[in-house]
């Protein structure tokens, strides 16, 4: 008798509220299953929170690829739409990929049970459809409410903007807070007048009054205005009196929401009254679109985002008069001085928070943190045979560089055939020409994994380096070491009372 090494697959979606359909339900519907017929399980694949209809989840890429290693040749599902909503993909599983596999489908809800045979009947298929149908037709229906009722000015989001509060006699229409509004009439004047979003966010914090989060009493409250803060308001359109219709696009199959460009807004019309004239929205719309070209730049330094202040841990600012920048389309300016420093600007803002100054110039941290990585790396002796393993991995590069080319070609090979299956599926193509073209993607696919393999037997005994080692035959010298690099040596930089630097390494 076959030995099966089975597998448990359980999925719920958020939007599925069943209670049969818990995962705590299907557990216990599969194990219970698997229990009364003897069937060992290997392995439980759970994707909590993941819809059907998506064909790549984790828990589920986990289980293909455990299939195709051999370690599973046996899937216990509640139902099949435990499995997939795809109906393409509900053929593809049933009809290929099980079949090519010797795996044995269990649906234990629906009585399907493949047993030793690779055919599986129309009711399986005729289910993937109906399964993708009802996720399709549900979304559709929630969606045209969803429109109907913005197009009739109605609000109907969650949350409401900061500036307004819902009417409490009409829950879907907007009236103003008039404690809020002289706010953002101030933050549209100030920025009208050339003020930029930092100086009114400082202004703000100056008067001290209170942030949107602490207002609105919500769980997550931030103490102090930010740029991020004013510029939100700033861009919110809802201040016009107006709604926007299609501020996102939900794609159900990619269960993503799409954010429509600003360009693309439609608008529903005096919903509400308004705080801001369009008029104005509009000038500061033209006047940060002209901001953004000239301030869309970063700066470039070693420690970015790792340097904090032991004593308020607030996260240090960098400041340069001459830095380093990277534009939008990176474009890199200036070039390296001994001018940047950290400095803690907590303590000039709140120096209740922070009592402490704290400075330390950029070029001293820096050799401090190298040397610290430098002795540390030493310590594990990865230097004793980098150099060596550096000049074999570049002669290598060329089998390395074709592995990947290898890779990238199954995956369109691969990605192919999901089209072709659906052509079949859905009757564009027949069925000699399905086997015929069938046939030559699994000969392509089965020479390109034979050169795969040879390459990996190749370089195996270069294949088990660890990411520290990858990392110094990259890097062998520390000065060479960029900020993507050193955040993968250093988890945190804090700097001290009399310049005292703490760092906390991740080796």
């Amino acid at each position: 008798m076959k030995e099966y090494k089975a597998a448990i697959y359980l999925r719920l979606s958020k939007e599925d509220r069943e209670k049969n359909n818990s995962i705590d339900m299907q557990r216990e519907i599969t194990r219970k299953y698997a229990k009364e017929h003897k069937f060992s399980i290997v392995d439980e694949y759970i994707d909590n929170g993941y819809s059907g209809i998506l064909d790549s989840r984790p828990a589920l890429n986990r289980l293909m690829t455990d299939i195709i290693r051999n370690k599973i040749n046996m899937v216990i599902v509640k139902d099949m739409s435990r499995l997939t909503r795809n109906k393409n993909l509900t053929s593809y599983y049933t009809d290929i990929f099980f079949p090519d596999n010797d795996v044995r489908l269990i649906s234990v809800t629906e009585y399907v049970d493949t047993g030793e045979r690779y055919e599986i009947d129309d009711v399986v298929a005729l289910r993937g459809i109906v399964n993708q149908s009802y996720v399709e037709d549900v979304s559709r229906k929630i969606k045209s409410v969803k429109r109907n009722f913005k197009e009739q000015g109605k609000f109907i989001e969650g949350s409401v903007v900061y500036g307004y509060k819902k009417d409490k006699l009409d829950k879907y229409k907007l009236i103003i807070d008039d404690e809020v509004k002289p706010i953002i009439q101030e933050i549209f004047s100030l920025y009208m007048s050339g003020i930029g979003p930092t100086k009114i966010a400082e202004k703000l914090n100056e008067k001290e009054i209170l942030t949107p989060s602490q207002y609105l009493n919500l769980k997550v409250t931030g103490k102090y205005w930010t740029k991020n803060i004013v510029n939100r308001i700033l861009n919110d359109p809802t201040y016009t009196g107006r709604l926007v219709l299609n501020k996102y696009e939900n794609d159900i199959r990619l269960k993503k929401r799409i954010v429509t460009p600003k360009s693309k807004y439609k608008y529903k019309e005096n919903t509400h009254e308004a705080i801001i004239s369009i008029k104005d929205y509009e000038e500061v719309q033209r006047m940060k679109g002209n901001r953004t070209k000239a301030d869309n730049k970063t700066y470039l330094y070693l420690l970015k985002g790792l340097v904090f202040c032991q004593n308020c841990g607030r996260s240090m600012t960098y400041k340069n008069s001459k830095p380093i920048r990277i534009d939008a389309s990176g474009n890199i300016t200036g070039k390296k001085n001994d001018l940047g420093y950290f400095i803690c600007n907590e303590h000039y803002r709140h120096k209740e928070i922070c009592n402490q100054t704290n400075k330390i110039m950029e070029n001293d941290l820096n050799k401090i943190v190298l040397d610290k990585i430098s002795n540390r790396l030493k310590k594990l002796q990865i230097n004793k045979y980098a150099k060596e393993v550096a000049i074999y991995r570049q002669k290598q590069d060329p089998s390395i560089n074709e592995y990947k080319k290898l890779q990238n070609e199954i995956t369109k090979q691969e990605n192919n055939f999901k089209i072709l299956y659906s052509k079949k599926v859905e009757g564009i193509i027949t069925e000699e020409s399905f086997i015929e073209q069938y046939n030559q993607y699994k000969e392509t696919v089965k020479n390109l994994k034979e050169r795969q393999d040879r390459l990996e037997t190749d370089n195996k005994k270069y294949n088990n380096q660890n990411e520290l080692d990858k990392l110094i035959i990259e890097f062998i010298d520390c000065k060479k070491f960029d900020n993507t690099i050193v955040k993968k040596l250093v988890e945190k930089i804090e700097i001290g009372k009399n310049n005292q630097v703490k760092i906390t390494l991740k080796v």
